[in-house]
């Protein structure tokens, strides 16, 4: 997933049809950074009056982190944004945003407002894994993501926050960039890290259809998990399908359910699919062999593996290994 894709503006389609067209222009870029703020910042549900969010800018000469407060009063910020965005120039700083409101000028948890976001730094993991799909991927430096997902309702700081973990430690996502609080880098913006040859941060995705769907939940919160892969050989004839899934059915999320008893992928996303399947199971107690008796005939796993036994392995090697013996 590295090609460039036409970011669609959320607000006035109509009247912003070059956002983001041509990243050469500095111009055209500090507009259309513009256009992507009333975006994002578009707090339709937090309370009336001032509330506020943050934009932060590294700078390339000695790497001081400057950090500014944007004002939002009743829905509008000032125009000052401009002046922000030309003297905090991409050239001269890596340019951040972050997605969420604030009560107060300090990008503190305990000011955090109620948002309607998700946020993952997806760095070297598949984005074509995550399930829900984001809204919006951009890619920050060559095969390295960052997403947002945008709920169809806001949540709290704590639910927000479980469902981001969720994300990034079910896909492989970085698992210190769940926080509230979180920066991420802007589009359009330069990415100055030296191993790289000054990309421009630009989309990959976008969609800005409410998500209903939420990521599954982890059974219960954990510390990072530091653990190698389990070793993993299977039987995937020791036990009887039907038998698994009704031994664990009551503590199997619908969804995960539902996969299992489909005669036909339904759904485009197989390994996403495989995931859900793998980790449901394991988090509610099914053994290596009796999680294999339900993966290995199911058609998400047949139509992306066949019958590959050295496959079937290693599906449930890695979402065990992700999450963890202690599930």
């Amino acid at each position: 997933m590295t090609n460039k894709k036409t970011y669609v503006p959320n607000k006035h389609p109509k009247n912003t049809a070059r956002i983001f067209k041509d990243l050469d222009d500095d111009a055209d870029v500090t507009r259309s950074q513009y256009q992507f703020f009333m975006d994002i910042w578009d707090f339709w549900e937090v309370p009336k009056g001032t509330v506020y969010t943050f934009l932060g800018f590294k700078r390339v000469s000695d790497g001081k982190w400057i950090e500014k407060a944007i004002k939002i009063r009743n829905g509008a910020f000032s125009t000052e944004l401009f002046d922000l965005l030309t003297q905090f120039n991409r050239w001269d700083y890596d340019q951040y945003f972050c997605p969420n409101a604030f009560s107060k000028p300090r990008r503190k948890r305990q000011y955090a407002l109620p948002t309607r976001f998700g946020w993952c730094d997806i760095d070297e993991s598949d984005p074509d894994a995550y399930d829900p799909w984001p809204s919006l991927i951009w890619e920050t430096s060559p095969d390295r993501y960052q997403a947002l997902w945008s709920w169809d309702t806001y949540h709290e700081p704590d639910e927000a926050e479980r469902f981001s973990k969720a994300l990034a430690y079910r896909h492989g996502g970085d698992r210190n960039g769940w926080t509230i609080t979180k920066m991420l880098r802007l589009m359009g913006s330069v990415n100055h890290k030296p191993q790289y040859d000054e990309p421009y941060v630009h989309t990959v995705a976008c969609d800005w259809t409410e998500i209903r769907a939420r990521p599954l939940a982890l059974k219960r919160d954990r510390a990072k998990l530091t653990s190698p892969l389990p070793e993993v050989d299977v039987d995937p004839t020791k036990f009887d399908k039907a038998e698994v899934i009704r031994k664990y059915r009551k503590d199997l999320h619908p969804k995960a359910r539902t996969l299992m008893g489909n005669r036909k992928a339904y759904e485009p996303n197989r390994s996403a699919q495989i995931f859900h399947m793998i980790a449901a199971l394991h988090e509610a107690g099914a053994c290596h062999d009796e999680i294999a008796s339900v993966i290995w005939p199911n058609p998400y796993f047949v139509e992306k593996h066949g019958h590959d036994i050295g496959k079937l392995n290693e599906e449930i090697a890695r979402v065990v290994g992700k999450l963890g013996d202690d599930a």
